[in-house]
């Protein structure tokens, strides 16, 4: 599968060690070694803040992921490997396209799929990406259980995974094989363990939590001035109440705010890429559905911490991490 990514990550060698902080989309697209992160929307003010402590070994890497939270993502998994990811704190709501995340819950993903992240606060994750080639009992364990999820009980293993992580990257210390090799089989002896004792479960979703996955995914993918909320609920067959409810216990947003954080973040990737000289923030605001200038340059300058005019004179800003692929739009505002 291509990924399409547009920033190439910083590889690591075995028994290196890395640690790097991050307040911007491509430091954490860069930063994030073996992952491809794409098709980023802010959802909230400095969502990007955050930091990584990776450990590689002989044939697993593990990794600790802090994020402030309010982002949504696209994203693969460590090519060659199946990822065990540990929730070890996740604060407010957050979700895949297949589960919805809670402290403590274990998911499971292979990097021949693509996956989209979204939270609205602080979460802490840990990651073990384990490759194909490596302990065959755990790996056909963990490949029957790809889009399932398990419980680490009394975080047992995460705090394991959390204690190396702790103790040998603060300093960005390098490791010896022999070290390395009884790291990786004190995991390996660790997830067997916990794949024993419980069986893989799957996601159980509302109907209305179903039709809005469906509904927040196409939105994510298409959006043009056409589409409401109203129309939404009228197409999937489904209440505008119940919508806006299970949009609240999803993603801890309403369909409308949804919609409106989509529409400023096409408006922000538009302006960074525009010649302030061929284009003008009402123009954009508009093509996008934003009719009343004062509300949206509030909405806008409260999300970016910038008025949209400076967005589009700055010089040579930062990549925003959405290409054409990320969003598809049928119809231009006339």
């Amino acid at each position: 599968m291509q990924s399409k990514k547009n920033l190439e990550t910083i590889p690591l060698e075995e028994g290196k060690t890395l640690k790097k902080e991050f307040d911007n989309y491509v430091d954490m697209a860069e930063n994030a070694v073996d992952w491809t992160l794409f098709c980023a929307y802010q959802l909230k003010p400095s969502f990007t803040e955050g930091i990584y402590k990776i450990i590689q070994l002989p044939s697993m890497q593990i990794a600790y992921t802090k994020m402030d939270g309010g982002v949504m993502f696209d994203y693969v998994a460590p090519e060659g490997c199946i990822t065990f990811s540990l929730m070890k704190q996740v604060s407010q709501k957050a979700c895949t396209d297949h589960l919805k995340l809670e402290t403590g819950m274990i998911t499971v993903a292979d990097d021949k799929k693509m996956y989209n992240f979204m939270c609205s606060g602080p979460v802490e994750i840990l990651d073990i990406s384990l490759r194909k080639d490596a302990d065959p009992i755990l790996l056909k364990k963990l490949t029957e259980a790809v889009d399932k999820y398990y419980i680490d009980p009394d975080l047992k293993l995460t705090t394991l995974i959390k204690s190396f992580i702790t103790e040998f990257v603060t300093n960005e210390t390098s490791l010896e094989r022999t070290l390395s090799m009884q790291m990786q089989m004190q995991i390996t002896e660790a997830m067997l363990k916990l794949l024993h004792e419980q069986d893989a479960k799957t996601a159980h979703f509302t109907n209305s939590e179903k039709i809005a996955m469906k509904i927040k995914q196409k939105l994510f993918k298409h959006m043009d001035h056409t589409m409401t909320i109203e129309m939404l609920a009228k197409e999937y067959d489904i209440s505008v109440k119940s919508l806006q409810n299970a949009f609240k216990s999803l993603f801890g947003l309403r369909p409308n705010e949804y919609m409106r954080l989509l529409k400023l973040n096409l408006v922000h990737h538009e302006l960074v890429q525009s010649d302030a000289s061929q284009t003008s923030v009402q123009k954009v605001a508009q093509k996008w559905g934003f009719r009343h200038m004062g509300r949206f340059s509030g909405y806008y300058t409260e999300l970016f911490g910038e008025n949209p005019s400076v967005t589009l004179k700055t010089k040579n800003p930062l990549i925003d991490g959405m290409n054409t692929h990320c969003v598809e739009r049928k119809e231009e505002m006339v």
